[in-house]
């Protein structure tokens, strides 16, 4: 029953978050929703904030998952250094896959993911930044290694645009049906038009 009251909690939050935004969303609309008393978000989250966090995480934190598991694929694969082109693949694919399930049913929990990355609170920033920081220690010395003309500061304006790219594609997610921003509804073609379009980016002398 604890587990199962936890569930609640969290799915609730979630449409609630999605469809009238995190900052609109109160605690009791949340436990009105999942029909549980407010006790109840405290006893299993320690509070909203924290509650917020699990919402995001039940998204991000298979997202990191398989990323991290794509670049180690890349590297077992082309060994180092890693094509940028390649990386970017390993980077970019769980993003558009998980849009891609969501649009067909959950078009808003797409939009939610992004305006978490795009305008969030101080605490889900800080959140954000410590889920990122696995991904961004793994990818970025491996791009130094695919690009050692780029000097690293460079390299990270660079990599922050790219993931400026991908949030947006969440934020401005649409359903399945409507015109996708990148023209196709076939995620490999995605793919390849993205890749094709931020590699020469990545790579480009420094200024």
């Amino acid at each position: 029953m604890t587990d199962d009251t936890r569930a609640r909690i969290i799915a609730a939050a979630e449409r609630l978050f999605a469809t009238g935004g995190e900052e609109a969303t109160s605690t009791r609309a949340i436990t009105r929703e999942a029909g549980v008393n407010v006790a109840a978000v405290h006893y299993h989250f320690g509070g909203r904030g924290e509650l917020l966090k699990t919402v995001l995480d039940r998204q991000i934190g298979p997202l990191n998952e398989q990323r991290l598991r794509l670049l180690d694929q890349a590297v077992e694969r082309h060994g180092d250094p890693v094509p940028v082109e390649a990386l970017l693949a390993a980077f970019l694919r769980p993003d558009l896959e998980l849009i891609d399930r969501l649009r067909a049913s959950e078009v808003q929990v797409a939009r939610f993911l992004g305006r978490a990355y795009t305008q969030p609170s101080p605490a889900v920033a800080r959140f954000m930044d410590s889920q990122f920081e696995p991904i961004a220690g793994r990818l970025f010395p491996l791009l130094e290694r695919a690009l050692p003309h780029v000097e690293p500061a460079e390299l990270r304006i660079r990599l922050n645009l790219v993931v400026a790219v991908v949030t947006t594609l969440f934020a401005t997610a649409t359903p399945a049906g409507e015109p996708h921003q990148l023209g196709s509804d076939d995620v490999e073609t995605q793919l390849a038009r993205l890749v094709t379009f931020l590699a020469p980016g990545l790579a480009a002398p420094s200024p």
